[in-house]
């Protein structure tokens, strides 16, 4: 984890607006590796810090499908044979 502030001196500001809204800085955003529509953590410190990173859905389906392609290449099961049809269920 990167650090942006050395000891009791933030290094980057923003503002709240009316609406309660923070664009986060340009610089905090590359070191987050976050874009538009990613979401966000906010871990609340003891000490009254808070941590902010990157959510990682890693409950999302889709997302564990491409991490296991990536991990093992493509997988492609061949369909399986049942044996043959035995009544009204053939189909074309």
């Amino acid at each position: 984890m990167r650090k942006l502030r050395t000891k009791n001196k933030p290094l980057i500001y923003a503002k709240m607006t009316s609406k309660n809204q923070v664009t986060i800085p340009k610089q905090v955003r590359e070191i987050l590796q976050v874009d538009s529509h990613d979401e966000l953590e906010f871990e609340l410190q003891d000490t009254g810090e808070v941590l902010v990173r990157k959510r990682e859905d890693s409950d999302n389906f889709w997302n564990k499908v491409a991490e296991l392609q990536e991990k093992y290449d493509v997988v492609e099961e061949k369909e399986l044979y049942w044996g043959p049809d035995v009544g009204a269920e053939e189909f074309d």
